[in-house]
């Protein structure tokens, strides 16, 4: 069947893309299939606070390299991730609605969160799309926010868990791991030197969030390869000085060399906070332990 260029989409920032996201482009996937139409969602590469400088800036938790992976896994077949500018933050909803949206997309559907918004002042809601639905030819389908706890669940909650090491309650928020994307770069190879060699991950978005330091148990995707291993999220106080934050992950039974290379972290479990030990041989019975404990964990998570 010929998909037809009329479409069914939803426009939103998505960061995140937690359980309340994946509510919403579900119902656009299913309008889609059950009407014929392309499934559309507009959002945007970066978060829209750092361009208004709006306090406070949240990091984010979705870069577009994520935002457009998982999109994809749901079945969203044409994403626009579009740049957010001073322009169009002043741009008023109807001129976005009608110069944008319509010539581009020929929406029969557009499908509103409780929280979905576009346009200045974030005029474009729900309401707004009701009254000029019929004048413009498509209709709205609004989908209820989907609650935990009594509240709808959340952008910053979730970020609020991450920050505070909640790591499995975060997960559960999000419907799969929280995932940090970047790049393997040099390490002092200290933990080498130490016999426990790691991955140093440079962010590939310097907004996106870290979470709070500590020790986690983690999967490792390297070209479509899955290995698990210990991150250590801090600034390993026992052999380093700099007190800069990094993020090293020890990868259990694997030898190759990943410098240069993009790599995927999951962070699965929050093992324990970051120490300073008297020396460097209490480190490493500290590391031999949580290797232990990492891999009796992954027996349970296999089992």
């Amino acid at each position: 069947m010929k998909m037809s260029k009329k479409s069914v989409l939803t426009i939103g920032t998505f960061d995140g893309l937690h359980l309340g996201h994946q509510k919403v482009l579900k119902k656009v996937v299913e309008i889609a299939m059950a009407e014929g139409l392309q499934s559309v969602v507009i959002s945007y590469k970066d978060h829209p606070a750092f361009v208004l400088k709006t306090h406070p800036m949240p990091k984010m938790l979705c870069p577009a390299e994520i935002k457009l992976q998982e999109m994809k896994k749901m079945g969203i077949e044409r994403i626009e991730l579009l740049d957010f500018t001073l322009e169009l933050a002043k741009t008023p909803p109807l001129k976005f609605l009608k110069d944008y949206i319509i010539p581009q997309f020929q929406p029969e559907v557009i499908v509103m969160g409780y929280d979905s918004h576009f346009g200045h002042l974030r005029q474009g809601n729900y309401d707004f799309l009701c009254r000029h639905s019929e004048e413009l030819g498509y209709r709205v389908e609004y989908v209820e926010p989907l609650l935990f706890e009594g509240k709808p669940i959340s952008s910053s909650s979730i970020r609020n868990l991450l920050l505070n090491g909640k790591i499995e309650a975060a997960n559960y928020l999000l419907g799969r791991p929280y995932r940090l994307i970047g790049k393997v770069g040099h390490s002092n190879s200290k933990g080498r030197k130490l016999g426990f060699p790691t991955a140093n991950l440079n962010l590939l978005c310097p907004h996106q969030l870290i979470p709070k330091s500590g020790i986690y148990l983690s999967k490792v995707i390297w070209q479509e390869n899955v290995f698990f291993g210990l991150t250590n999220i801090g600034c390993s106080p026992t052999v380093k000085n700099t007190g800069v934050i990094e993020i090293e992950t020890h990868i259990l039974d694997f030898q190759d060399n990943l410098y240069g290379q993009i790599m995927e972290l999951d962070l699965l479990s929050y093992l324990r906070e970051e120490k300073m030990f008297k020396n460097v041989d209490e480190l490493k019975t500290a590391i031999q332990n949580d290797i232990a404990l990492a891999r009796v964990m992954l027996k349970e998570f296999s089992g």
